[in-house]
């Protein structure tokens, strides 16, 4: 009676395997590895500050899910791969996005998959050294703890450039040129402390810290001011951003978004200007020294 019913066990578990195994419960038939990547670089052989900084990677994904019948598979491609891209210097994050899809290669197939190209751009304020480190995963799969990580370490130099180093930068004078107006440029000499463009000791953030009072006198005779009161009050990350010869000083705030100025700067002293409907504004600002 017992070997009898040891075999009665055997074959009911025999029954639910074979059970499982067709429809696909105990052969799991889903890939869900990690992406596999490679080919990490930089685009440019000598990164400098405020240049935008271009990356690249490879990215391959083989994963695939079949149906409970194995009747219909179904392939992840390249697209369906997240990926990031954050810049660190020691422990301090320099700079956080995510690369986005260019192209991919292959083709559908188990023991075969699609190859994604994904680039980024980023842009440093400072000279240094930098960690790059590059995650991925499937979005598409079930196991999103299956990430992939690449690092890379990186040296950015000042070039030509002389950066916008940490301290407090007062407003000196307010200038507006309006394109209506026949008359010299409105100037507001500024003599407030308070009026200041401050550059963290981080070298991440800033802050604007603008009151001009102007007089509604000064706004009839230059209408291009708009009002008779200017207020910048922006905190944020700050970036400035070199391209096509321009270089442009970026404050965001309040969830990207942001003010936006041309930007110069040889050392001590800083100018700031934007044009709006032809009429030219220009914020200059001087670097204070502190003695001991």
């Amino acid at each position: 009676m017992k070997q009898k019913s040891i075999l009665y066990l055997i074959l009911l578990g025999s029954m639910i395997a074979a059970f499982f195994l067709f429809t696909g419960g105990i052969t799991d038939s889903n890939n869900e590895g990690a992406p596999v990547l490679s080919s990490f670089t930089i685009g440019t052989s000598s990164p400098v500050i405020y240049a935008k900084i271009p990356f690249s990677i490879l990215a391959f994904n083989d994963h695939y899910k079949e149906s409970d019948d194995h009747c219909v598979v179904t392939y992840n491609t390249a697209r369906d791969l997240v990926g990031s891209l954050v810049i660190t210097q020691g422990a301090t994050v320099v700079n956080s996005s995510n690369f986005y899809f260019v192209s991919e290669t292959g083709e559908k197939g188990k023991g075969k998959g699609f190859t994604g190209t994904f680039v980024d751009t980023v842009i440093i304020n400072n000279a240094g050294t930098y960690t790059a480190t590059a995650k991925f995963y499937d979005s598409q799969a079930t196991q999103t703890k299956n990430t992939s990580t690449l690092t890379m370490t990186f040296t950015v130099g000042d070039g030509s450039e002389i950066p916008l180093s940490a301290g407090t930068y007062r407003l000196s004078t307010f200038t507006a040129a309006c394109a209506s107006s026949t008359q010299p440029p409105y100037t507001y000499t500024n003599t407030s402390a308070s009026n200041t463009l401050v550059i963290n000791p981080d070298g991440l953030t800033a802050s604007l810290n603008i009151n001009m009072q102007m007089g509604s006198n000064v706004l009839t005779q230059y209408p291009c001011l708009g009002d008779s009161s200017y207020n910048y009050n922006a905190s944020g990350n700050f970036s400035v951003v070199k391209e096509n010869g321009a270089k442009y000083l970026k404050i965001e705030y309040e969830n990207s978004a942001y003010v936006n100025f041309n930007f110069s700067f040889d050392g001590t002293n800083l100018g700031l200007n934007y044009s709006k409907n032809g009429s030219n504004y220009v914020l200059n600002f001087v670097k204070e020294i502190f003695k001991n």
